[in-house]
């Protein structure tokens, strides 16, 4: 018996920020196969990400993983917290790191509302949509 898609509040926009593209395409195509968004963009930096959050209206779910080049998961989360966003922007935080520090820092921020090791399954989108956005 197939699965039935997701049961999701229509979310109006997610943004996946991960500098691994392999990463940001099958969360994107997870994403889409459950119909989980109206729009799914991917940014493969931190700085695009934030260029994308001024220039359109928000996302309102970012998966943002933590280790990147340049501008890490935690800088952003402190950009972010300067343009004033936080408290409509949800974040989860989707990583490889199991560093307990840096599931205690991630939750020091407002918007993070969960933290979540990679990769992204229907049952993780689907516990993330019972849990937060219902």
């Amino acid at each position: 018996m197939k699965k039935p898609p997701v049961e999701l509040l229509p979310i109006n926009k997610i943004l996946l920020v991960d500098d691994d593209a392999t990463a940001n395409y099958l969360s994107k195509e997870l994403l889409e196969s459950l119909h989980a968004a109206n729009e799914i963009e991917t940014a493969e930096n931190c700085l695009r990400a934030l260029e994308l959050i001024r220039q359109s209206d928000c996302a309102d779910v970012i998966f943002l993983d933590i280790k990147m080049p340049g501008i890490d998961g935690f800088d952003f989360l402190e950009r972010l917290k300067k343009l004033s966003l936080e408290k409509k922007i949800k974040v989860v935080m989707l990583t490889s790191s199991v560093r307990p520090e840096d599931k205690l820092r991630a939750f020091s921020y407002k918007a993070v509302i969960d933290y979540l090791e990679k990769p992204l399954t229907p049952d993780k989108v689907q516990m993330i949509a019972t849990t937060y956005l219902n």
